[in-house]
């Protein structure tokens, strides 16, 4: 796996919080919440924006922000 993105949704180990943004986002989208098992992250952030547009739920842009949050450590700077 590259990137949270990959990631698979599995419910069995799967946060309570998101748990609950595929409920929201089955909902949403019209399909049935077993639809979501073992979709990638990515493919359900994809369709959440396609889903809510501009109104997209909190925990989706703070995925997004930590998805897309470089990997490479900030300088130090003076101390």
């Amino acid at each position: 796996m590259d990137s949270t993105a990959d990631h698979e949704f599995n419910p069995r180990n799967a946060s309570p919080v998101l748990k609950t943004a595929i409920a929201e986002l089955a909902a949403k989208s019209g399909k049935d919440e077993a639809e979501f098992v073992g979709i990638r992250l990515g493919d359900a952030f994809d369709l959440a924006v396609k889903s809510w547009g501009a109104d997209l739920p909190d925990f989706w842009k703070v995925w997004n922000s930590w998805n897309t949050a470089s990997d490479d450590p900030k300088p130090w700077g003076d101390l």
